[in-house]
């Protein structure tokens, strides 16, 4: 993943001065979803690897072609 370095950064203030928000280029903005989709989705398989691990040595899991030809048939 490249890092996008910002060309300048800008803030929105409250009346006061302090920081309250950050203006993004669409780019950065769009690289910034990318990665919160992508750590999403790392989190939830790390999430749910140890619990597939115990099925699979415990024997339950069924193989691609044996749920394909369930479905076929399910459906005739």
């Amino acid at each position: 993943m490249k890092a996008l370095a910002a060309k300048e950064e800008q803030f929105l203030t409250d009346a006061k001065g302090k920081r309250t928000g950050v203006v993004l280029d669409l780019r950065t903005y769009e690289h910034l979803r990318e990665a919160e989709e992508e750590l999403a989705d790392i989190q939830a398989y790390d999430s749910t690897r140890d619990h597939a691990h115990s099925e699979i040595a415990a024997g339950q899991f069924t193989t691609l072609a044996a749920y394909r030809a369930g479905r076929g048939r399910k459906g005739k």
